[in-house]
């Protein structure tokens, strides 16, 4: 009996021993979204929280980089938190609503509408973003479910450390300095940019085959809606002023008719920049994807007064306890923002980013093997469909920098924090193309062309303003069709038709390394 005992003993220290080993490989394992993409960081601030907001802010970057609840709380008494985070899909954007309700009850929901444009989950990085802060609930499992990709699988946000188990190499400091307490980095879900960045070659928005928002897109809208007015909630839907990505008058018309329908409130800022004040060569920190401090203040200010006087949003300043919380936040707003200016000016003024870097002159050897080309002394091994365009032959996924240096100055370009890399994705237009490119490891490395007008081809022959049989004919008949579209796949890239009356509007190469 006594060695039965030992035994027990044994094996339940031993496995108290192990599971607590791997309770601490967890956590420091897990990304800490504290030194770096601190986006990741702002789903889990929320329940450090006292919960008793008026307002609750729902939605991705248009709603946690644009507005600032210090300042209506400041200048309205409007007490209000953001649950944003970075691409939060609507159905997350649902389910966190749902699982705010578990602690308190807002008088009012803001929600962005721009995620209406995904019908279908995108990718796992975002998808951690938003869920793995999340508490465990039946919402978490809810979102987690209706978000993953093919590839992901439940027990990996079960136990993080199935995914992340092999991420040694990646491990820096940070990761034990935050492996049980990280560092806040919003303000009441802010996240608050001083810098200055002027909008300029703003790009105008691909065709789009459809330009329906799609069911599961709609489904989600509608539970929103009802989730709100079940618990006595107003919904206020708003698109932010961000002049990129494009918001297109088709989208604008289904989402002014929903509103009208279900009897909401919509506020488009983009239609009141002259009322706001908004200014783009001041006000937004990265070329007029978000505002900075300056922008967010300004349109703060302007839903505050609605919320106070159309709403009904109570001004809770009288409130001793509310306010000695909020003089304590307001503290660490003003640090923040000296803090920023501060290292701006220690950095010093920085020339501006053209677009264009040195790069090393291409070495083309003859007797070169059929579908290589030698870029930057480096042999390419063309894939799939390629383009054309005086003699410059373009593969997705090859590097950049020589086919720009062959192709000379572009008329415009524009850049943009990258959705799915470290770094920029960068747009160079040309007079008859569009030319994308996304951060590689060590160089820049091309994502899309998008014919502009029917003066260029592909490589075999069809260009805009062909008939949908002559793409039948010279590709044929076995195509996939994604969101509306004709796609022919070959490799690791997809060449994606517009057909319209039968004929093509539109043509466009791309890479499938995004879609991962």
């Amino acid at each position: 009996m006594k060695r039965r005992i030992k035994s027990m003993i044994k094996w339940t220290v031993s496995g108290a021993l192990v599971a607590a080993g791997l309770f601490f490989l967890q956590k420091l394992l897990v990304p800490k979204y504290a030194a770096d993409v601190v986006e990741g960081a702002l789903i889990a601030e929320y329940y450090r929280e006292e919960k008793d907001h008026d307002v609750i802010f729902i939605g991705d970057c248009e709603v946690y980089e644009n507005f600032s609840p210090q300042l209506l709380w400041d200048e309205y008494g409007i007490n209000s938190y953001i649950r944003g985070s970075a691409q939060q899909l609507i159905w997350q954007s649902y389910y966190l609503l749902e699982d705010t309700l578990r602690y308190e009850t807002p008088q009012v929901v803001v929600f962005n509408v721009l995620s209406m444009e995904y019908d279908t989950p995108q990718k796992e990085a975002y998808n951690r973003m938003t869920l793995e802060g999340m508490e465990w609930s039946k919402s978490k499992h809810e979102a987690i479910l209706a978000s993953m990709t093919e590839k992901e699988n439940y027990t990996d946000y079960v136990f993080p450390i199935l995914r992340y188990h092999s991420r040694w190499s990646e491990l820096s400091g940070a990761d034990i300095d935050y492996m049980f307490d990280t560092p806040k980095v919003s303000h009441n879900g802010y996240y608050m940019r001083v810098d200055v960045k002027a909008a300029e070659h703003i790009p105008e928005g691909k065709p789009l085959a459809d330009y329906g928002f799609g069911e599961n897109a709609y489904l989600y809208l509608d539970k929103l809606t009802k989730l709100c007015k079940v618990n006595n909630i107003e919904l206020i839907l708003v698109k932010a002023p961000s002049l990129y990505p494009y918001w297109y008058d088709e989208w604008e018309e289904q989402i002014e008719a929903y509103a009208k329908e279900n009897d909401l409130v919509y506020i488009n800022f983009l239609e009141l920049t002259q009322e706001t004040g908004v200014d783009f060569q001041t006000d937004t920190y990265d070329g007029g994807l978000h505002m900075n401090l300056s922008g967010a203040e300004k349109i703060s200010r302007y839903l505050g007064e609605f919320l106070s006087e159309e709403a009904g949003v109570p001004d809770r300043r009288g409130e001793s306890g509310l306010s000695a919380s909020w003089d304590e936040k307001r503290a660490w707003y003003e640090k923040d923002r000296r803090e920023q200016l501060l290292a701006m000016a220690e950095k010093g003024a920085q020339p501006e980013d053209t677009g264009e870097s040195e790069t090393p002159q291409e070495a083309v050897l003859p007797g070169e093997p059929e579908g290589m080309e030698y870029t930057d002394k480096k042999p390419v091994n063309y894939k799939g469909y390629t383009f054309t365009y005086q003699g410059i032959r373009i593969a997705m996924d090859m590097e950049a920098q020589s086919v720009l240096k062959r192709l000379g100055e572009a008329d415009s370009y524009f850049e943009a924090a990258s959705c799915a890399f470290d770094g920029l994705d960068k747009k160079y237009t040309y007079e008859s193309f569009e030319l994308d490119t996304y951060p590689g490891e060590d160089t820049d490395h091309i994502s899309a062309v998008l014919f502009r007008d029917d003066s260029v081809t592909t490589e075999e022959g069809i260009g805009i303003g062909d008939s949908q049989g002559d793409v039948f004919e010279v590709y044929g008949e076995d195509f996939l069709t994604e969101n509306g579209m004709i796609v022919y796949r070959k490799d690791d890239m997809k060449l994606c038709f517009i057909i319209t009356d039968e004929v093509v509007s539109s043509i466009e190469y791309r890479t499938t390394v995004l879609d991962e």
